[in-house]
């Protein structure tokens, strides 16, 4: 995250020297200068366009450009799913759209490893998985992803987000629509813009982008509570798709995967119960998992 914003800030302040020094660019065959440059932003949350630009030509005629920004090595669309946003995009039975991809892939879920001794891959030694995030990307990943029919337009440009994203703040000023992005830029972070012109040049039309790439999927990604911080921490109180019920058995650390209660459940819930677990067995972090203190050893990585 703290890339993309350093992103985004570098071309804001390419936009802000422009304008600044009064230079024009050339845009859909006319000069224009910018008169406006800004992140909008919202009460809560984000809008999706991440740049606004307003421009105006030599006859007084004014135009708006509302960029939604994406790193080159970035796949992710929407990566902080709620239920509000699940709604939007799926309607009422948005609950039932997400149970029933979860559980088309229900046996690599119950296949996953839970508890990790060791480093394994992206995940931190001493982690253990308190449940995992719904998102939307522009292609594949992972075992936990799959293609999805969702509507385009919102994916993108966020045409039913609610008022406050919609019409978000430019330089403190609310402005209808401003958060409805329609032009899409792609950044290289190995080798930015330099020019105004040149970002200008790359836009891409959101409409045009969909009819060309018509494919959105949905990946499940993990939320793990990191037991060899002290304290235990993990990557906040992100909505789960799916998040793991731990309880104890017979005096053992006991796991059930629960599908049929999407985004509802978060993870500092899950956290905390999965903690409470931990501290009537007297574990104070993996190292102290073995196969006496839990049911199921098969979800434990120690290799």
């Amino acid at each position: 995250m703290a890339k993309f914003s350093a992103t985004e800030q570098k071309v804001i302040s390419i936009f802000e020297k422009t304008k600044n020094n009064s230079k024009k660019i050339n845009f859909m065959k006319n000069d224009w200068k910018i008169i406006k440059v800004a992140k909008p932003t919202a009460s809560k949350g984000e809008p999706k366009t991440d740049v606004y630009l307003l421009l105006e030509n030599n006859t007084g005629a004014k135009h708006e450009i509302k960029i939604s920004i994406k790193q080159n090595n970035a796949d992710f669309l929407e990566n902080k799913m709620s239920a509000k946003r699940a709604e939007v995009y799926f309607g009422s039975n948005w609950k039932s759209v997400i149970e029933k991809n979860t559980l088309e892939i229900k046996d690599k879920f119950e296949n996953k490893i839970l508890i990790f001794k060791n480093k394994y891959k992206r995940v931190e030694k001493g982690s253990i998985t308190l449940g995992w995030k719904y998102e939307f990307l522009n292609k594949l990943n992972g075992e936990l992803s799959a293609e999805i029919d969702v509507d385009l337009n919102e994916v993108y440009k966020g045409i039913g987000l609610d008022t406050d994203k919609k019409n978000a703040f430019i330089n403190g000023e609310r402005i209808n629509n401003s958060g409805i992005a329609d032009y899409l830029l792609f950044v290289d972070t190995t080798s930015i813009y330099t020019d105004a012109q040149s970002i200008i040049d790359s836009l891409i039309l959101i409409d045009h982008y969909i009819k060309e790439n018509p494919k959105v999927y949905f990946a499940c990604k993990a939320l793990n509570y990191r037991t060899l911080k002290v304290p235990a921490k993990w990557d906040g109180n992100r909505p789960l798709s799916v998040f793991v019920n731990w309880t104890i058995v017979d005096g053992k650390l006991n796991h059930e995967i629960i599908y049929n209660n999407p985004l509802n459940v978060k993870g500092n819930e899950v956290a905390e119960k999965l903690k409470l677990a931990l501290e009537s067995l007297n574990i104070q972090n993996t190292d102290n998992i073995t196969m006496t203190n839990i049911v199921d050893n098969s979800i434990v990585y120690t290799t």
